[in-house]
């Protein structure tokens, strides 16, 4: 049952048809407050799968969920009512009680909102927490003094409770001094870090400048690449794949080694001070395709141990400790291939580590994965180290179609796992059981997501963002579809962006749209007497123009987006 959730026609249904009914119920309550008569309240458009009668309303389901409307007795001074309407004409009601009926369709998309995030608040949402996994070499963040496992306390006084907090205070905050507490050993430290100005895409695919310090979610494994036969750790017997899992002291008790930067800092240590032989006990992997077709590792059944004599290492010159272990022959594996996929097969082997794109040298994975966010060929030119010799190779590489705001678009990327891989923290469960404290929380997410919301539709306005990213009933079909395979809190999640979106956009004045209306009815508060007729119709006329335009702009962008996958699924390619 829970599969047929999933479908994404399905998962919209559900999430339209609640975000529809609420914005329904909005008008509709606030008629029957108002004493206004309902003739009909409808969910959905086209023929009739249900309907029944309470009173003198009608309550109808329609065939196509893409809307709703509810329709007041005497919607206009010309039309024909019955003569046994209990209540008011809605044409009779004043200015201000048909100004609250229109609004409360929006005001309604906002509750909804609001009453998500806040159950959403009380229940607790699972969010990974603000702890550096991992410093980019050079980077503002190690200038600054930061190190892996630092916890960000706060920014700017600013508490941050999650590392969504701290990548979006970061990206806003680009060349500025900002004040972070950082949780280290049990202890609060203060560092003064001023995020690097980079030119990045917003979340509406528009270019603009950002904040980027250089810390990374992901703890790094302990698996080492060894970069040459002749330095010291080659020497002492560890190889490429290798990953080290404890050390020994002297009297023969063993100490488990948290990752890869806990490896670096020991080897800093012994280099610096022991200066004698250490044991340590290590264990060779690999990656291999698992039955479900995802890359996995795979981890040799017996560890060995190898003594690394540090009396015999170059003499520590005050290096960081990622280049003391360079120094010693030992990178981090996340640059060597551990599984070449289809299509690299007989030209990248495992062990090959990258070494340079078209001829830029690669620094970090990070690098990597910008350059193939911006190459624009099927094939590079990679150099790679194999058996500690470099080799030139023209690679092909996979393509691929990415959803981006602007439209689809094709990426090339390599198709191979590398050999170390990043492990992401524990999630924490951010909670708060009171009601009043966890209402504020959600009132301030839903304006947050408000601001979002119109920064995007002003930048759609001016231009800067592309009109592509606007997305239709397929956009939202995805949506609804991935956030349910996700899971029910991400699917409530999107709900609850959506309904603000829908809100805000009846808010348009547009004719037709209840922001329309709203600007009608504060024409005729201004002309202290109602419209004439057939501007109000002429009026709607023009409204159903502009409306109908919106909608097949939407249905184009859809189209252009999802039109291989609509053919795809169809016809059963993949």
């Amino acid at each position: 049952m829970q599969n047929i959730f999933y479908h994404p026609a399905v998962a919209m249904i559900v999430m339209l048809g609640t975000l529809v009914l609420f914005h329904e119920l909005g008008h509709y309550i606030a008629g029957r407050l108002c004493g206004v008569g309902v003739e009909r309240f409808a969910i959905g458009f086209g023929h009739k799968i249900a309907a029944f009668k309470r009173g003198q309303t009608e309550f109808l389901i329609g065939w196509v969920p893409l809307g709703g409307y509810v329709k007041f007795y005497g919607g206009t001074r010309n039309e024909d009512t019955p003569d046994d309407v209990e209540g008011l004409l809605y044409w009779q009601a004043s200015v201000w009680k048909r100004a609250f009926i229109v609004a409360a369709g929006p005001a309604a998309n906002f509750i909804l909102a609001f009453l998500i995030f806040w159950g959403m608040v009380i229940h607790g949402i699972e969010q990974p927490p603000p702890t550096v996994g991992d410093v980019i070499e050079g980077s503002r963040a190690q200038q600054a003094g930061i190190v892996p496992g630092d916890r960000f306390v706060s920014v700017d006084g600013v508490t941050v409770k999650n590392w969504s907090d701290i990548e979006r205070t970061f990206q806003k905050n680009p060349e500025k001094e900002l004040d972070v507490v950082v949780l280290r050993d049990g202890r609060d430290v203060e560092k003064k870090l001023t995020p690097e100005a980079v030119v990045g895409r917003t979340i509406f695919g528009s270019k603009a400048k950002i904040g980027r310090v250089g810390v990374a979610l992901g703890f790094p494994s302990a698996v080492v690449t060894i970069t040459s036969a002749e330095s010291p750790l080659a020497r002492d017997g560890l190889k490429t794949g290798d990953r080290i899992e404890s050390w020994l002291d002297e009297t023969g008790k063993s100490h488990k080694i948290q990752g890869l930067h806990e490896t670096f800092k020991l080897f800093s240590e012994w280099g610096r001070n022991h200066r004698r032989p250490v044991s340590v006990s290590v264990r060779p992997i690999s990656i291999a395709e698992g039955k479900d077709g995802r890359a996995q590792e795979n981890a040799a059944s017996e560890a060995r141990v190898v003594s690394l004599d540090s009396a015999k290492w170059p003499a520590h010159q005050g290096q960081t400790d990622r280049a003391y272990a360079a120094s010693l022959g030992a990178v981090d594996s996340h640059l060597t291939v551990g599984l070449p996929r289809e299509g690299l097969a007989g030209i990248l082997e495992p062990g090959d580590r990258l070494v340079s794109w078209n001829n830029i040298s690669i620094r970090n994975i990070f690098h990597l994965q910008e350059m193939m966010e911006s190459w624009k060929s099927s094939e590079v030119r990679l150099v790679v180290v194999r058996n500690f010799k470099e080799l030139s190779l023209l690679i092909p590489l996979k393509a691929i179609d990415v959803q981006a705001p602007e439209g689809l678009v094709q990426v090339y990327l390599l198709n191979a796992v590398m050999l170390g891989q990043a492990s992401l923290p524990e999630a924490e469960l951010l909670q708060e059981k009171n009601p009043v404290i966890a209402a504020g929380v959600a009132i301030n997410e839903a304006y947050k997501q408000t601001s979002v919301m119109l920064i995007g539709f002003w930048q759609i306005i001016t231009g800067s963002v592309p009109i592509k990213s606007l997305g239709g009933p397929m956009m939202i079909a995805k949506v609804a579809g991935d956030s349910a395979k996700a899971g029910w809190i991400a699917f409530l999640a999107s709900m609850a962006v959506i309904s603000i979106n829908l809100g805000l956009v009846n808010l348009f004045p547009i004719p037709l749209l209840d922001g329309g209306q709203l600007m009608l009815l504060g024409a005729e508060f201004i002309k202290r007497s109602p419209l004439e007729e057939t501007t109000i119709e002429n009026f709607q006329k023009l409204g159903f123009i502009m409306v109908m335009s919106l909608v097949i702009l939407a249905l184009y962008n859809d189209l252009s987006r999802f039109w291989g996958s609509i053919v795809g699924s169809l016809f059963g390619s993949k």
